[in-house]
């Protein structure tokens, strides 16, 4: 019965809080022998308030208490036993084993010894389908299933794959995913940022690190594994990446000297990339319906952006690179090219979670560098820079620099307004042939 609007006692006592209500966050947490719990109100499926959420927070608690008392039960008796061990480490091996079976039942000597261990070294292990490691394979064959799919290719997986690894290896062998929490995010970061500061790490690197490992943190938390960490998305929390770097170039004798000293299909390999600012991936991709034979013309989105609308650029081929086209074109197929056993020039694939590949084209470029005097400079990639760096330099052609990588447009403009003129183009791809060729027109 209520008085003076006060509730009774019953309301009082069936009010109790099994955890803490964190106000700025929406979400209850509890620390419990030594580990933070916590929960969302979206996790427990209740509006985002405490008077909305305390009954269903409170059940998830008595929930989560009955699934791991019997492991902290265990593990704070072997911690005794631990303790009990090294006082009584005079004791002859029998002597101990009577004692402690004498105050915790038969047997218990040899159980709590099994997980002696494991206790000295930080507790027991997480249960299997709460450890780190089950939980990563998972995450991995997730990528995996995506890179079939084509959104992401397999380079970015092997990538992933080798990253986590630093993270798994941070956190412990062993390790659950109830230890990670804000807390962990923020030593993780502290410690990549402990590399960076004494030079065993670039900052790119532990930035790709970091990077991935909130990604998996991410997954974990869609999948309600676990409650994101509230300083997942911390501004603070940056490696402060300048991904503009100074881009290396050849130079116009450094390019001819490498035509020069080569011929046939790997000679097409270098003008291709000259021509049509084309990495080993495009060559190996490019179809035969892409080019116009009659024409003399390529049209086509760069492999890397044509699944996701990158724009479409026509190319006019120069003499020297339209003959070699013609003369290593493939017999049948979709493809243009294909090695002399009827195979793709590059390939990239999954196999048993790992990375698998071939590169006829960078198999090709290495053999051309030990065959001459000097060693190139720079790498394949770098003649499509130079290409691209030499339009850049000229007062009218430079509008078409960008319109010559064939990358996604950046601007509005681009995107919508923009309309490059092919003819304009293919003459500014003939006066790219003079300057890298020697000889003008196209």
């Amino acid at each position: 019965m209520r008085r003076f609007g006060f509730p009774d006692r019953g309301e009082i006592v069936a009010k109790k809080y099994r955890m803490t209500w964190v106000e700025s966050a929406r979400r209850w947490r509890k620390r419990w022998r030594g580990k933070w719990y916590a929960v969302s109100c979206r996790q427990l499926g209740t509006a985002e308030t405490k008077e909305a959420s305390w009954r269903a927070a409170n059940a998830w608690w008595d929930k989560v208490e009955g699934e791991t008392s019997g492991d902290e039960a265990l593990a704070a008796r072997v911690a005794l036993f631990v303790k009990l061990r090294d006082n009584l480490g005079g004791l002859p091996e029998e002597e101990r084993r009577r004692l402690v079976d004498g105050i915790s039942g038969p047997g218990a000597y040899e159980r709590f010894l099994a997980h002696a261990d494991s206790v000295i070294s930080g507790g027991l292990a997480a249960r299997p389908e709460r450890a780190v490691s089950a939980n990563v394979e998972a995450w991995k064959a997730l990528l995996e299933t995506a890179c079939r799919a084509g959104q992401l290719s397999p380079g970015r997986v092997d990538a992933y794959g080798r990253n986590i690894n630093v993270f798994i290896a941070w956190l412990g062998e062993g390790a659950s995913i109830d230890d990670i929490d804000e807390g962990k995010v923020e030593a993780f970061f502290s410690f990549l940022a402990a590399k960076v500061a004494a030079g065993d790490y670039s900052r790119v690197y532990a930035h790709g690190l970091f990077a991935t490992a909130k990604q998996f943190i991410a997954w974990l938390g869609e999948r309600r594994l676990i409650p994101v960490p509230g300083n997942l998305r911390s501004r603070r929390l940056r490696f402060g990446v300048n991904t503009a770097r100074k881009v290396e170039v050849y130079t116009a004798d450094e390019v001819r000297s490498l035509l020069a000293a080569c011929e046939g299909r790997m000679r097409l390999y270098l003008l291709l990339m000259l021509n049509c600012g084309m990495y080993q991936s495009d060559i190996a991709d490019l179809r035969r319906d892409e080019v116009n034979w009659r024409r003399g013309t390529v049209k086509r989105a760069r492999s890397k952006t044509r699944t996701r609308g990158g724009p479409v650029v026509t190319y006019r081929l120069w003499p020297e690179t339209l003959a070699l086209l013609r003369r290593h074109r493939a017999g049948e197929g979709d493809l243009a090219l294909l090695t002399e056993n009827g195979n793709p020039l590059v390939k990239y694939w999954m196999e048993d979670g790992k990375m698998r590949r071939y590169d006829v084209i960078q198999s090709a470029w290495a053999r051309l560098g030990k065959s001459m005097d000097k060693k190139p400079r720079l790498g394949l990639k770098h003649l499509r820079k130079t290409a691209s760096t030499l339009l850049g330099s000229h007062p009218q052609y430079k509008f078409y620099a960008n319109h010559f990588l064939a990358d996604s447009p950046k601007t509005i403009a681009d995107r919508h307004y923009v309309v490059p003129s092919d003819e304009e183009f293919f003459e500014a791809l003939g006066w790219l042939r003079g300057q890298i060729l020697g000889k003008p027109g196209g």
